[in-house]
């Protein structure tokens, strides 16, 4: 716990008191105290044509994807014409889609 007795020993120091050593330590204490594991943020696409840019693909794939079902899952919001896609889902739904066609054309 010595570093929790430095940082209380820090933080109650003024800081027009503080050395420049002691300045960063103490910048130091708090960013590791500070960072636990951030989670990661989600990216949404939205639309057919945003996600086929994020993902390298054309429209038409995507609209096929749509269409048999693949990408349901990936699907936030579908309100109107409006379609909000979860971009990290519907690439692994898409790669698990492709290698499920592709073992059944090559048995």
């Amino acid at each position: 716990m010595k570093g929790n007795e430095k940082l209380d020993g820090l933080l109650g120091k003024p800081l027009c008191m503080m050395t420049g050593e002691e300045f960063l330590q103490l910048n130091e204490l708090a960013r590791h105290d500070a960072a636990p594991a951030a989670e990661p943020q989600k990216t949404y696409a939205h639309g057919i044509g945003e996600l086929a840019g994020v993902l390298g693909c054309s429209e038409s794939t995507i609209y096929s994807l749509k269409k048999q079902g693949a990408l349901d899952d990936a699907i936030v919001s579908n309100i109107g014409r409006k379609i909000l896609f979860d971009v990290g889902k519907a690439r692994a739904l898409a790669d698990e889609y492709q290698k499920n066609a592709r073992e059944e054309r090559h048995g």
